[in-house]
């Protein structure tokens, strides 16, 4: 809960439709990499760590060499025919032309993004405030809905004998969302749900420069005094490799969390025993 999202398995590119969970570049071209399996990457990478800790010089050595193949060319294009070198030559200039259009291009897309997100807004509007029941939706607006009706959406009623139209807005709308979206549900634990429950609209804005952040507002909750949390996510300032903008880092809101309510820390209790095998309790230990 000390940031939203805080992990995730994805391949997509981070944009405000599917914020990152890592870094990752924002790109047309983007293909799912090929890696082994979290076993075998936490093996290899304490194995390698392993090494290089007991093998100072070996580090040492290492960097020596990779420092000495830096911009150092392969000698491949230099041994080519003349005739061949040159239209090498000639190809890195078509690919500059397409690299300066394809800047062009992801700018005209993030401008198209921005104009159509403005004539979103008011339908986000609409429906934070049908979702926190500040206000029902019209017959037009139910009829266009009806085609997607099924048994889930028949009225129930609840324990007290209440009919689900009697109760105001709809209650955690946005943590069911959540959990029936594929990349946030594994992320959310039964710790987080309990605060998400009071998650009542989600936003989001862009920033003057490439970027954006998501505004997460909160009724008054039993963890946390934050009304608002947001998190921004920035792009670098210079494009990728073919014009893309290329995600650099995040930054969230510090959450004001209340006495014994911090859900990043976990009490651990344990107990001892003495000479006379009677139980003693020992005091708890934050993790």
């Amino acid at each position: 809960m000390s940031e939203i999202p805080k992990k995730g398995n994805t391949t997509a590119a981070p944009t405000p439709q599917n914020t990152p969970a890592n870094n990752a570049p924002i790109s047309s071209h983007a293909q799912q990499p090929v890696v082994g399996t979290i076993k075998e990457e936490e093996l290899d990478r304490a194995t390698a760590a392993t090494i290089l800790a007991q093998n100072p010089k070996l580090v040492q050595m290492i960097q020596g060499k990779l420092g000495s193949l830096v911009g150092r060319s392969s000698g491949y294009i230099e041994s080519l025919p003349t005739a061949v070198r040159r239209r090498v030559a000639g190809l890195k200039g078509v690919q500059k032309q397409h690299s300066k259009l394809e800047a062009e291009f992801q700018e005209e897309v993030l401008e198209l993004e921005k104009k159509y997100f403005a004539k979103f807004t008011p339908l986000y509007s609409k429906r934070s405030k049908i979702v926190n029941g500040e206000i029902e939706p019209t017959d037009d607006e139910v009829n266009a809905g009806e085609n997607d009706k099924d048994k889930e959406d028949e009225p129930i009623v609840t324990p007290d004998g209440k009919e689900s139209s009697e109760i105001k807005g709809i209650p955690e709308f946005w943590l069911s969302a959540m959990k029936n979206q594929a990349s946030l549900a594994g992320m959310i634990t039964d710790r987080d749900e309990a605060a998400l429950k009071d998650l009542v609209d989600v936003r989001m804005e862009y920033l003057e420069k490439p970027g954006f952040r998501l505004i997460f507002e909160f009724a008054e909750n039993e963890f946390f005094t934050n009304k608002i949390l947001t998190k921004t996510y920035f792009y670098q300032s210079e494009s990728g490799y073919g014009g893309d903008f290329i995600y650099d880092h995040a930054e969230g809101e510090k959450i004001d969390w209340k006495d014994d309510k911090d859900l990043t820390v976990r009490v651990e209790s344990k107990k001892q025993r003495n000479k006379s095998e009677v139980p003693v309790n020992i005091p708890n230990k934050l993790v």
